[in-house]
């Protein structure tokens, strides 16, 4: 990969088949790396996929959301953005995979995937590997969604996880400081949350990468 750059285009048609033939690294007709996959919510609804492919150039990333009708109406806002990024889900200590328990109080939901993956300990929200572009979800709870990024191969995936937030995700582009047009913080907590995840809110989906 040569660059941490993102590319993003809104799609209203999804088409095409689930293979996608590249040429690669290994040659004309070659099968690029591929992972995917499926997004269900607390009570194991299925909302939609994500797809990654890629070659020596690019990975290109594809979600495609049916509803987040069955989520409650107050963490699956329409007509508006939800932040969307990959999670590490790689300590085991806070368990593994998209585990949630509807009883519970939405911010327990899907913890166990962990936070963002990040090559780089050091990196803050919007640095972080796994961070993408947020997803507008439309009037009738649907959406789609295509971009390419060079920040990671999908072979790089596996074990990984997709997680789409209830809220807005602001990239980190939050002006601190005294001046008018800035920003003061209300509390440590509110910088940190910002640092680590953009402030997207809790999680309402997540599936966990599988490689094709």
């Amino acid at each position: 990969m040569r660059r941490a750059t993102m590319a993003v285009t809104a799609v209203a048609v999804l088409a095409g088949a689930a293979g996608v033939w590249t040429v690669g690294a290994g040659g004309a007709g070659a099968r690029a790396w591929e992972a995917e996959a499926a997004l269900h919510d607390a009570w194991g609804n299925r909302l939609g996929t994500v797809s990654f492919e890629g070659d020596e150039d690019h990975t290109s990333v594809r979600l495609k959301l049916k509803s987040v009708g069955q989520v409650p109406a107050h963490l699956a806002a329409t007509d508006a953005f939800h932040g969307f990024h990959i999670h590490a889900n790689d300590v085991a200590a806070n368990g593994d995979g998209c585990v949630a328990d509807p009883a519970l109080a939405s911010s327990t939901w899907f913890t166990a995937v962990d936070g963002h993956w990040k090559k780089d300990p050091s990196a803050n929200h919007s640095a972080h590997t796994g961070d993408l572009p947020s997803v507008l979800v439309l009037p009738d709870g649907t959406a789609e969604l295509r971009f390419h990024t060079e920040r990671f191969d999908p072979s790089e995936l596996k074990g990984r996880a997709v997680v789409l937030h209830a809220g807005r995700d602001n990239f980190g582009n939050v002006p601190l400081g005294g001046a008018a047009n800035q920003y003061t913080a209300n509390a440590a907590d509110a910088v940190t949350a910002t640092n680590n995840t953009g402030n997207a809110g809790d999680r309402i989906a997540c599936g966990v990468i599988e490689l094709g």
